[in-house]
């Protein structure tokens, strides 16, 4: 009960600016989500121009990319190199931890079981996927 008297309390507040600053808010995210679902498509066209399959992603922290993932399986001759494999990997390299917490991944299809629960385990915040950015929430454990 408290929690949904604070959220409703902190959407009171949202409106007291006005539905102006709402919405120029709600333009503001999702140009920022276009922005990186753009990048995760540059991912699926790199692995296509160098002979993989067509699947992206990328892995955001704070406002700025952290993990880069084309889909690497056929390059790499790697079943498991999935480009949210990848992305994944890559942020944790580049964030020197496996914890990706307050992380989101943008990927240029759903993520299959391995990819989810991989998000999953490192702690994923959000997953956003496709052209019309999809918010799949937080991954799952073995979706």
């Amino acid at each position: 009960m408290l929690k949904r008297r604070a959220l409703l309390s902190g959407v009171a507040s949202m409106w007291a600016f006005g539905p102006a600053f709402v919405h120029q808010a709600v333009a503001q995210s999702n140009e920022i989500h276009e922005r990186f679902i753009a990048q995760a498509f540059s991912m699926r066209d790199w692995a296509v121009s160098e002979g993989d399959q067509a699947f992206g992603a990328i892995v955001v922290k704070n406002g700025q990319v952290v993990g880069l993932g084309p889909s690497r399986v056929v390059t790499n001759w790697d079943a498991t190199a999935h480009a949210e494999m990848e992305a994944l990997r890559a942020a944790g390299r580049t964030l020197g931890t496996h914890d990706l917490s307050d992380c989101i991944l943008y990927t240029t299809s759903p993520p299959c079981r391995m990819c989810e629960t991989a998000a999953y385990w490192g702690n994923i915040e959000r997953v956003y996927t496709g052209r019309s950015i999809s918010d799949r929430g937080k991954p799952g454990y073995g979706c």
